[in-house]
């Protein structure tokens, strides 16, 4: 029997206890960049796998890494999985249903967590057969409080130093069936992120008299026109862009023009070029408008995530693992999606690739896509994801390996 079948084998034989751990977590979850209950678990599991988790990210953060060391030496490959949860209420009624009143693993990091388990788990089997090292990347706070960097400032890359990574995400409601592994080959994976929150002031009057006052109102109206005709009027219709304002917030009655208001709202895009100038513009709009009306306006910004990028070289060899791994029918090639992932920390600092692992699809009963509050997993996807996992750190590290 060829090595492949002879690790997916072992990954169907630990089905069960993969299920288990993924379980076990999604009864607890936790937001954010401390979680201590998933920690736990995840240490507890490393240890008895006979590694040596510690703990990175500084105080406060719950990052852990494990390095598998091969039989014999070369590169370092990383493989990671993202923790936390989400702040929003489970509407399933599993036997394993969130426990925790107001979050849940809406998004699958449970999922993650679990197969790179079943990965560790597998190559600790097969480590004899690596050429190099594998070191374990188990992240808090990717839902918007950037674990990955946290954890890139206190050495993730060093130590050893990491030479590729892979990322792995689960995906539902989709198109494609439980097992099926997608990638986006052709470089960007995810788009960048940008939240901005724009403060107007003006000076409040009754709405029978608006010329007595500053009308915050129709700044705020002149400001989403302005703001979205950056993408229309500003960006090549063939740059990939979006902005959207999402919030507007002004005034408690019906008859009084207020003193102050906002609005809030996420731009994505894929080129770190745009990026910058929709900053630069959101600011000088946000400024010009407001001045015109005589108001005065400040901008902040949240977030600041740069896109995830495919390595050009690593995302076809690796690709071309997993399907020898799993078949080329059970794959597929994506474009990229307008999400974005604290990954791209990584990629921009070593060659990367961020893979999606189909959950269900809604034709096999699984309609809801990620963060609904009723998305459901097919656990059948588990020990694929896991034997990826492994598959592909033991082939890349064979391949690069050897040539050293």
């Amino acid at each position: 029997m060829e090595l492949k079948d002879l690790l997916l084998e072992e990954s169907r034989r630990i089905k069960e206890q993969i299920v288990c751990w993924r379980r076990e977590i999604h009864r607890h979850p936790e937001v954010g960049l401390a979680l201590p209950h998933t920690a736990e678990i995840v240490e507890r599991v490393l240890t008895q796998l006979g590694l040596e988790p510690k703990r990175t990210g500084g105080e406060g953060v719950t990052g852990i890494t494990a390095v598998i060391q091969g039989g014999c030496p070369g590169p370092v490959i990383l493989l990671r999985a993202d923790m936390d949860a989400l702040p929003m209420e489970e509407e399933n009624h599993l036997p394993f249903r969130s426990e925790i009143p107001g979050v849940a693993h809406m998004c699958g990091h449970d999922t993650h967590t679990a197969m790179l388990l079943g990965a560790a788990a597998l190559l600790t089997r097969f480590r004899q057969e690596l050429r190099g090292n594998v070191k374990l990347m188990f992240q808090p706070g990717e839902e918007g409080y950037n674990g990955a960097g946290r954890m890139i400032e206190h050495g993730l890359l060093e130590e050893p130093r990491v030479d590729a990574a892979i990322a792995m995400h689960c995906l539902t409601g989709s198109r494609w069936k439980t097992g099926t592994v997608l990638c986006a080959v052709e470089g960007p994976a995810k788009a960048s992120a940008d939240a901005f929150r724009i403060d107007v002031r003006g000076r409040g009057t009754h709405g029978a008299t608006p010329e007595q006052g500053v009308d915050v109102v129709d700044t705020l109206s002149q400001l989403v026109q302005g703001l979205y005709r950056i993408r229309s009027r500003e960006l090549s219709a063939f740059t990939p862009a979006v902005l959207s304002v999402c919030q507007i917030h002004a005034g408690t009655v019906d008859n009084i023009l207020p003193e102050s208001g906002y609005i809030t709202g996420t731009f994505r895009t894929f080129d770190e070029t745009v990026q910058k100038l929709c900053r630069q513009r959101i600011e000088e709009i946000a400024g010009h408008t407001a001045a015109a009306r005589g108001a005065e306006a400040s901008v902040t910004f949240q977030g600041g995530l740069h896109p995830t990028l495919n390595d050009p070289a690593l995302c076809p060899q690796v690709f071309s693992y997993v399907r020898e791994l799993v078949g080329e029918e059970n794959t597929d090639v994506i474009g990229p999606v307008t999400g974005a992932e604290d990954f791209s920390e990584i990629s921009r600092r070593v060659p990367s690739v961020y893979l999606d692992i189909s959950f269900g699809s809604g034709a096999e009963g699984y309609p809801e896509g990620v963060h609904s509050p009723r998305c459901l997993f097919n656990e059948e996807a588990l020990p694929v994801g896991a034997a990826c996992y492994a598959w592909c750190a033991l082939r890349w590290l064979q391949d690069r390996g050897g040539q050293e």
